[in-house]
């Protein structure tokens, strides 16, 4: 499907409050902001067995505590002739003293090619004040990736086998998984 985008609206949930976040992703009628994060993202849990339980109980409740160690940086597009926003990208971040890390990162099909990741992984980069941050990818989406790797020459430090799902290589980029 060919988008024409109006324009992109770049957001920290961190920063916003409830009500601004559903007028921005919510069409679903009674979808809560955060299991509409979460469908848009459930598909990895066929490569991250424990996707769920880690994003309901780590990852928003860490947003909301508002410290600055988790955040989620959202991409919602605006679209010729949709009156909706529509969530086009994701990134779920970590940043602490021991680890500036790009945990969880999307760009929805749709809106592939079009300079969304490019700019989502330059916002990742600013919040945690690093341009080479730990991620991890999977061998079955890494040349999603290739571009990304390549345009910001990650160092490839680790492989490792079944980590998340048994069979499948893990690569991390710029440091070590914990």
């Amino acid at each position: 499907m060919e988008v024409s985008i109006v324009k992109n609206i770049f957001l920290k949930i961190s920063e916003i409050e409830p009500s601004e976040l559903r007028k921005f992703i919510i069409s679903e009628i009674g979808e809560k902001s955060k299991d509409k994060l979460y469908n848009y993202l459930k598909d990895l849990s066929e490569s991250y067995p424990q996707f769920e339980e880690w994003f309901y109980n780590i990852v928003i409740p860490e947003v909301e505590e508002k410290t600055g160690e988790r955040e989620i940086l959202l991409v919602v597009s605006e679209i010729e002739g949709n009156p909706q926003a529509i969530l086009s990208g994701i990134a779920i971040l970590k940043k602490s003293k021991e680890e500036k890390k790009i945990c969880t990162f999307r760009v929805h099909q749709d809106f592939e090619n079009k300079g969304i990741g490019t700019e989502l992984f330059e916002r990742c980069f600013e919040y945690l004040g690093t341009r080479k941050p730990i991620i991890s990818i999977s061998e079955d989406r890494i040349e999603m990736f290739k571009y990304h790797i390549e345009k910001y020459k990650f160092e490839k430090t680790q492989e490792i086998s079944g980590i998340y799902k048994p069979n499948l290589i893990e690569y991390v980029f710029n440091g070590y998984l914990k």
